[in-house]
């Protein structure tokens, strides 16, 4: 029995060691980011990969069990990684394509809602989005997740791992209602096991992995549209290896922006016919800059046309009285996402840089305006929108 325990002493320091390193060594990522060296950059550097561990922990410790499946968030407001949408809620679960499953929940009323279901070839997801979701009178629904096909809302399982992505994107934060779901494995009744020291060594190992390897790859993204200063480019760099926008029906384009203090990017677009559109501006980690205080998103129910039909939408240090504001939040550069959803067209945006001030000059005649009162309105209802969705 001693050298039992003894055995299982060394199996468990040894992996909680390795842990420990191999956290400490991720740590460079933020001096090796080729990304510009500052002290704001450093710190938002440390607190991305601080972010991480919870992230991580959900990924591969705590959530990992396809016999008892967990949805749990992707991102919160306080725990981001890969670009998070401030208008969205991202859950994520684990199931098995030999098992079956059921989704349970009420579809609430955000704006767009979008299951997805799969490996991690994105050409083999099983998608439900929005519309095509069957929903009973009072909005509750049941899915099915089978290899083998179901009546109602089914979606296909492969073989092996597959993972749910459940997401919701929200138009007016401080007034939509979330949705309420939970899965359940059907194939399994007994409760989940004790620990193993085994089994808790392989998941320690597993989420280091998962940290270090995720934490490099959403860092190169921004990387990779550093080349186009302030310019807008659409679709994913080929190198991430993850492109779903068909699948779900969504459009993304990207800018690297770059803006001093004493400089505004004016950036222009005509809207198209869409269920849902947003701009969201992230930091050089790819994680979305505070969204609960600050205006560093925007969307097409929060946003005010021009008088032509276009929106214009200034990127600066200070307040500049427009009502479509992305605040830099004290960044002088980062990355922007703008998503056209289930859209008649895919225009790419314009953005033009400006001295602050010749932004008034810049703007088109009749762009909307915004009082100090209606300002501070508008982002105690950001917080209202927030705490609606990520209820304590």
């Amino acid at each position: 029995m001693t050298d039992d325990l003894a055995a299982t002493d060394a199996l468990l320091q040894n992996a909680w060691s390795d842990f420990c390193d191999q956290l400490k060594e991720a740590g460079q990522l933020v001096f090796s980011h080729d990304g510009p060296a500052n002290a704001q950059n450093r710190a938002a550097g440390f607190e991305y990969l601080a972010r991480y561990i919870p992230q991580a922990l959900d990924q591969r410790f705590n959530c990992y069990d396809t016999d008892h499946p967990q949805l749990f968030w992707a991102q919160t407001p306080t725990s981001k990684s890969f670009g998070d949408n401030p208008d969205c809620t991202y859950l994520v679960g684990f199931v098995d394509g030999s098992r079956t499953y059921r989704l349970v929940g009420s579809r609430g009323t955000a704006k767009w809602v979008s299951l997805t279901v799969g490996p991690r070839d994105p050409s083999l997801y099983s998608v439900i989005s929005n519309d095509d979701l069957i929903t009973n009178w009072d909005g509750s629904f049941e899915v099915t997740l089978s290899a083998k096909k179901s009546t109602g809302n089914w979606m296909a399982l492969q073989p092996g791992l597959n993972r749910i992505f459940i997401r919701q994107y929200f138009g007016s934060w401080h007034t939509e209602e979330p949705m309420h779901i939970r899965v359940e494995c059907l194939d399994v009744e007994d409760p989940p096991p004790p620990p193993t020291p085994e089994g808790v060594a392989h998941r320690l190992g597993d989420t280091i992995r998962w940290l270090r390897e995720d934490s490099q790859m959403w860092s190169r993204w921004v990387s990779y549209y550093r080349q186009w200063p302030n310019q807008f480019i659409q679709g994913m760099p080929d190198f991430i290896g993850i492109d779903d926008q068909s699948r779900i029906a969504r459009q993304l384009s990207f800018c690297h922006w770059q803006v001093e203090p004493d400089q505004a990017l004016l950036i222009t677009v005509e809207p198209p016919e869409c269920c849902y559109w947003n701009f969201e501006m992230n930091n050089e980690w790819m994680n979305s800059v505070d969204y609960r205080y600050r205006l560093s998103s925007i969307n097409g129910e929060q946003a005010s046309l021009n008088p032509d039909g276009t929106v214009v939408i200034v990127l600066s240090h200070r307040d500049p009285g427009a009502r479509n504001w992305l605040d830099a939040a004290g960044y002088t550069s980062g990355s922007i996402q703008q998503r056209w959803v289930e859209s008649s067209d895919c225009p790419c945006p314009q953005a033009r840089l400006v001295r602050l001030d010749e932004m008034e000059a810049a703007l088109p005649a009749g762009t909307p305006r915004i009082s100090a009162a209606e300002r501070r309105e508008q982002l105690r209802l950001r917080k209202v929108g927030v705490d609606r969705r990520f209820r304590t």
